[in-house]
């Protein structure tokens, strides 16, 4: 590998690692929903997000669980008296909260009341 295609790899690697805004997050919900149709076989995305839904606890929505395509890895979102804290990045401003704020208002607005019901 030459030295520009591991600068390249590097600048990839730490833009995935920032996870810099709410708004990234935003736009992340965004095209989950329009493209969360996926092949029940094997729960392949038919796009490529760059965070998906795996698990919410329900009643009580106190903790998200997502996977991140950029990390590469299952991302713990903790709701504690309504506010989101991102286990990974340890802050109230990434893009897993921005995702995690959009699924909220969501699960409010709508009364979904399982895993189920938002991923339908």
């Amino acid at each position: 590998m030459s030295r520009k295609d591991k600068i390249r790899n590097n600048d990839l690697q730490v833009k995935a690692e920032k996870c810099e805004s709410l708004d990234e997050g935003t736009f992340a919900f965004l095209k989950w929903m329009n493209c969360k149709y996926f092949i029940a076989a094997d729960d392949n995305y038919t796009q490529n997000p760059p965070l998906i839904l795996k698990h919410i606890n329900f009643p009580y929505v106190t903790r998200v669980k997502l996977f991140d395509r950029c990390l590469n890895s299952d991302i713990l979102v903790d709701i504690i008296d309504g506010v989101p804290l991102c286990k990974r990045c340890i802050t109230d401003d990434c893009s897993h909260i921005g995702f995690t704020i959009c699924l909220k208002q969501l699960i409010d607005r709508e009364g979904f009341e399982t895993d189920e019901d938002i991923l339908k």
